[in-house]
């Protein structure tokens, strides 16, 4: 039944995605993956956020980046920053690569510090993974073929998606 509804949930996100000239696909969702988990460890708190690459070359990337997905509603009240302050739970933390290369799968971005990135490739990709206790509870990846920087709608899109899709409900 789970993989008959990962199945489906992959398919509708493409659908979706193809509206707005990105793709997300759910890579996986650990079975110990746990909405209530995330709601616990990051409601009204910073969760630290490691950015990984920079297609465009922009100063500010990295923020603009986690105010995207701060400004995305997935559930509790999460500050995304890359410099989180004392509320922050060690234990929970977000990775996002751009651009990897060697391109590397999203569930296995827990435990990097740093990774090889390719800042002008087209499409631009983005793997990311949502780790808790140091272990991947839920990864996805993004694509998008066309766009102009940071602050293009289509850029923001994607982000959005891959944080909705990093915590599902």
């Amino acid at each position: 039944m789970a993989t008959h509804l990962r199945i489906v949930v992959t398919l509708a996100t493409l659908v979706a995605g193809g509206c707005s000239g990105d793709r997300v696909v759910v890579e996986d969702i650990n079975p110990l993956y746990s909405s209530t988990e995330f709601f616990a460890a990051a409601d009204g708190r910073d969760l630290k956020t490691t950015v990984l690459g920079n297609p465009f070359g922009t100063p500010g990337f990295d923020q603009a980046v986690t105010a995207l997905m701060t400004g995305t509603p997935v559930g509790p009240k999460t500050r995304f920053t890359t410099t989180p302050g004392p509320s922050a739970n060690r234990d929970y933390s977000v990775t996002l690569v751009f651009n990897p290369s060697p391109d590397v799968l999203a569930v296995n971005l827990c435990n990097v510090q740093s990774l090889p990135t390719a800042a002008a490739k087209r499409p631009i990709v983005v793997r990311a993974a949502f780790c808790a206790a140091g272990g991947e509870a839920s990864a996805v990846s993004g694509y998008l073929d066309q766009t102009t920087g940071p602050a293009d709608p289509k850029f923001a899109d994607l982000i959005r998606d891959v944080t909705l899709r990093l915590f599902p409900r």
